[in-house]
């Protein structure tokens, strides 16, 4: 299908070139026509041309009466042949007698007209017209004659300066208002011209039959056509209409008023049922205190009539007189009786070591020595130290009356989860864990057994035991804490007698937690020490095993034990039933970092702008220990400064000074700061070129806790290096990093001029055992690798054997 446009010649407007004027004057009068184009939605050709006349040939002669209507238009944007070049005619009587004399054309000349017509595809949004306004671009709009614009969506075209022409749909005036009133305010509508479509010729109806058929559809046309109306009916009409408009408002105003007074007459009955349950309550609370009173004057006649009895005020006495006496009197006399006791004793025994004293005089022929001499060969008693030593070990004797204080319990813990940053899924365990206290009755209900004992397992500094302060201090229960290495002593039964006592305290104060740090120490695998150590220490395992079995399930008394090395624990110690819950906590994160950081930062004056995604970043593969270390550290550095803030450089500094060290200020040569330089230098070339050291964060030559090199940071895949996941290539380039300090020192010095400064730390003496193991690692690798590996592994190990 075609939409074709075209504008007469007759227009009055100068959007068309004109042909020059010629010297023939009759072929100015003849050839004064327009240049058309159109906008087609697919190509004209013959094929399609004979298509439709065959389809046109096949319906019925009915088909005349429908009337195709193709637009066209003239555009002078577009270049023109000399031939049907338009002409300019300066009289306006032309251009009227050129208008009448046009030609209507039939459908199939119009078709023919319309075949080669030039195709407008470049399309723009209806919203660059203002921009092309707005810079002088636009020159016409050309719209549709039938068509209103405003009321629907109008296809038009729109006509520039630079002889192009453009399509575009403008919207309608209820999907884009904003649009007509920016329209209106340019007054784009003094530039819109319409379309001109060339007449047709009417369809030849024969006579007399199908004169007969166009009369029908007339006929009823006329039938259904409305009649015209008269000036009175449409008064009438109009008048009834304003009644209906009327009618239609006062029921409306009625039925508002009539919600109005049903809204008023509900919040009536709201208040009145108010104001009665104000008055109930009131009442009731009037009868509360009336009986309040009664009681009240009741109670105080009858205090009022004990005490004038004075029956009551002896009984009383003699009651308190009973207690008095029990509590006061008879103490007294026990306490004075066995403070009598005591002083007797203590006197034979003095007499009795006298007598000893004498004795030993006698037959020593030692007499007239002083007491001073006596004690010191007292204390040279081998019996007396013993009994010493046994004393200092920890060791207690039970008491004959009364029970003594906790010895393993902390008092005063107020740790929280709060305080416990970078925990990340291992708080939800823990969690539940302090769940088991406080809600221990509803898990035994349900069948659920609480687990006695929860191992902690990580490398040292992750807070595996500010966690097990933590679930104490969360539960609101009392914290036991032991050393394992309290347990072991020289003297066999002392170590599993702490054990027993340990727990003993912990089921005395229950609910409770029993820390244990560092069970490695006690909970090795049995039968590896021989001797009476070994046995102490088996005992010792024993005990604590029975402990734990015997504390299972109850759920007021759970054990919490950490250790480094779970790998070395006895198979019977860390089974289920006696530690359920093994939880590893593992090395913080970068975001854990960043959490513990800001929770050690809390109680220090830190500045507005600290970065702590750049210390966190600085500081990888470090605990929160370390982290707590280096705020402390950036705290003394802010007051030895003199200022009142912790900045961002402050712990960087920290950071590096955790890391690698003190800042060593020695004196050095210019020799030897060149050959560090370049040194360091050379190892941060190399490695920007291998993807997983290529980021570099800083290079320093400044040696740092005696180290006499610099150090080149790269930022790095730990869980690669560390968990072994290294490819072969990332090898070679750990590798060829190494050796690029040697490689510039050739280049800076010539081959076989070597200097031993310029060696890498990989390459120490102490480090020949990590070069020799990742060579053996390196040859497991590459079992059927090229020469070049075993190359780059023989230069790495004649390397570290000729710096031994």
């Amino acid at each position: 299908m075609a939409c074709n446009f075209s504008f007469p010649s007759s227009l009055s407007l100068d959007i068309f070139p004109t042909k020059p004027k010629s010297k023939n004057p009759k072929n100015t009068q003849k050839f004064q026509f327009c240049t058309p184009f159109s906008c087609k939605n697919q190509n004209f050709n013959p094929q399609n041309e004979d298509r439709n006349k065959n389809q046109n040939s096949k319906r019925p002669h009915l088909g005349l009466l429908t009337i195709p209507v193709t637009l066209t238009i003239i555009s002078t944007s577009l270049a023109q042949k000399p031939a049907f070049a338009a002409t300019k005619v300066a009289s306006g009587k032309k251009k009227k007698s050129q208008k009448k004399t046009q030609e209507a054309l039939t459908p199939e000349q119009l078709k023919k007209w319309s075949k080669d017509l030039p195709i407008v595809s470049d399309r723009i949004a209806y919203t660059e017209i203002f921009s092309l306004k707005d810079e002088g671009k636009l020159k016409h709009v050309i719209k549709s004659p039938s068509g209103s614009l405003r009321q629907k969506a109008e296809p038009v075209l729109v006509v520039l300066e630079d002889s192009r022409v453009l399509r575009t749909v403008l919207p309608s005036l209820d999907s884009n208002r904003k649009f007509w009133e920016s329209w209106d305010e340019l007054k784009i509508d003094s530039l819109c011209v319409n379309a001109y479509t060339p007449p047709l010729k009417k369809p030849e109806v024969p006579n007399p039959y199908l004169g007969f058929l166009w009369r029908v559809p007339a006929s009823m046309l006329s039938t259904f056509r409305p009649k015209k109306e008269s000036k009175r009916a449409a008064e009438i009409r109009r008048a009834r209409e304003e009644l209906k408009r009327q009618r239609k408002e006062e029921l409306e105003k009625m039925r508002e008023e009539s919600e109005m007074m049903e809204k008023a007459m509900d919040m009536q009955k709201k208040e009145e049922e108010r104001r009665r349950k104000k008055e109930i309550r009131l009442q009731k609370y009037e009868e509360s205190l009336q009986d309040a009173r009664d009681n009240y004057r009741y109670m105080a006649n009858v205090w009022e009539n004990l005490a004038k009895d004075s029956t009551v005020a002896t009984g009383l006495g003699i009651v308190f007189f009973v207690i008095f006496y029990r509590t006061v009197v008879l103490n007294y006399r026990r306490q004075k009786k066995d403070y009598e006791d005591r002083l007797k004793i203590e006197k034979a025994e003095r007499e009795e070591r006298k007598k000893l004293r004498q004795l030993e005089r006698e037959l020593e022929g030692l007499e007239g020595a002083d007491d001073e001499i006596e004690q010191g060969e007292a204390e040279q008693n081998p019996h007396l130290k013993m009994a010493m030593q046994f004393m200092k070990s920890g060791a207690r004797v039970r008491r004959a009356y009364g029970k003594g204080l906790p010895q393993y319990l902390e008092r005063g813990v107020d740790v929280k989860f709060s305080d416990v940053a970078g925990l990340g899924k291992i708080r939800l365990e823990l969690e539940e864990i302090v769940k088991f206290f406080t809600h221990g009755e509803m898990y035994r209900r349900r069948g659920v057994r609480i687990p006695g004992g929860i191992l902690l397992c990580g490398p040292p500094g992750v807070g595996k035991t500010l966690l097990a302060k933590a679930v104490a201090g969360e539960a609101g229960v009392n914290f036991f804490s032991i050393s394992a290495s309290q347990f072991v002593e020289i003297y066999v039964g002392v170590g599993a007698s702490r054990v027993r006592s340990l727990y003993q305290e912990a089921k005395d104060n229950a609910p409770s937690v029993v820390f244990i740090d560092e069970l490695d120490a006690v909970g090795r695998e049995r039968g590896l020490i021989k001797g009476s150590g070994g046995q102490e220490r088996d005992a010792t395992l024993n005990q604590l095993l029975v402990c734990l079995d015997g504390f299972e399930g109850r759920g007021n008394v759970i054990t919490i034990a950490s250790t480094n090395r779970p790998d070395i624990l006895d198979p019977a110690l860390v089974r289920p039933g006696r530690f359920d819950r093994k939880i590893f906590i593992p090395k913080p994160g970068l975001i854990g970092r960043m959490e513990i950081l800001k929770v050690h930062a809390r109680k220090k004056p830190m500045a507005d702008d600290v970065d702590y995604l750049a210390v966190a970043s600085m500081t990888d593969g470090m605990v929160g220990a370390e982290l707590a270390n280096i705020v402390e550290v950036a705290a003394i550095n802010m007051m030895r400064d003199g200022r009142t803030e912790i900045t961002t450089d402050d712990l960087l500094q920290a950071a590096q000074i955790e890391e690698r060290g003190m800042l060593d200020r020695k004196e050095r040569s210019s020799e030897t700061w060149r050959q560090v330089a370049i040194n360091e230098a050379a190892m941060a070339v190399v490695a920007v070129n291998f993807p997983d050291l290529k980021n570099i964060e800083f290079v320093t030559i400044a040696p740092r806790a005696g180290r006499e090199l610099g150090y080149v940071r790269m930022k790095m895949d730990h869980m690669k290096f560390k968990e072994g996941m290294l490819s072969r290539q990332s090898l070679l380039d750990h590798i060829t990093v190494q050796l690029a300090p040697r490689a510039a020192d050739e280049l800076w010095c010539g081959e076989g001029q070597v200097r031993k400064t310029l060696q890498h730390p990989l390459l120490f003496v102490g480090n020949v055992k990590l070069a020799r193991r990742g060579t053996g690692i390196l040859m497991m690798l590459c079992a059927d690798s090229d020469v070049s590996l075993l190359g780059y592994v023989y230069i790495f190990v004649r390397l570290s054997v000729l710096y031994m």
